[in-house]
């Protein structure tokens, strides 16, 4: 019993010193050229995140207030919720077994431009992959460099998607 307990327990401690990686639920589109929203002045740069993900993107050139008309507001990403389930299989592998839960959240933002406000919201599709041997292989990640992906794809989809038929 006392065995079992400390297996338990170190499965435990291996599962919290993973690593998780964050990868597209869905393939990816690229923007068909560098800045479609054109220049813009973020109004909250203290979103710190959301603005990583935004800068990353390539969807706006970020430049300073007097050089554009053009403000964006950036929200907090709204985050879905994830099932613990998943995990289970991991903790009884030894991190063997790798847990791919999703992480799916929603990117919004506003942009005024001459009294007018539109407002942007882009459904991140992605999947974390958690386990504790793969820390190994690649002990450092960048989820906001692959959320700006996403957000770039489903930006450019959203154009095509308002664009007049030919």
């Amino acid at each position: 019993m006392k065995s079992c307990a400390l297996v338990a327990l170190v499965a435990l401690l291996a599962l919290g010193c993973g690593t998780a990686d964050l990868y597209p639920a869905a393939s990816l589109q690229r923007l068909s050229r560098q800045h479609p929203g054109g220049r813009a002045f973020v109004a909250n740069p203290e979103l710190f995140e959301e603005l990583e993900i935004l800068r990353a993107s390539g969807i706006f050139e970020l430049v300073s207030q007097h050089e554009t008309s053009r403000v964006i507001r950036l929200h907090p990403r709204e985050h879905e919720f994830v099932c613990g389930n998943p995990f289970l299989l991991t903790i009884f592998t030894f991190g063997l077994m790798p847990a791919l839960v999703p992480a799916n959240s929603t990117f919004l933002f506003t942009v005024e431009e001459n009294g007018i406000i539109l407002e942007h919201r882009f459904f991140l599709a992605a999947e974390n992959r958690i386990s504790p041997l793969q820390y190994l292989f690649k002990p450092f990640r960048n989820d906001a460099r692959t959320l700006s992906s996403i957000l770039a794809s489903e930006y450019e989809k959203s154009r095509h998607s308002r664009l007049p038929p030919n």
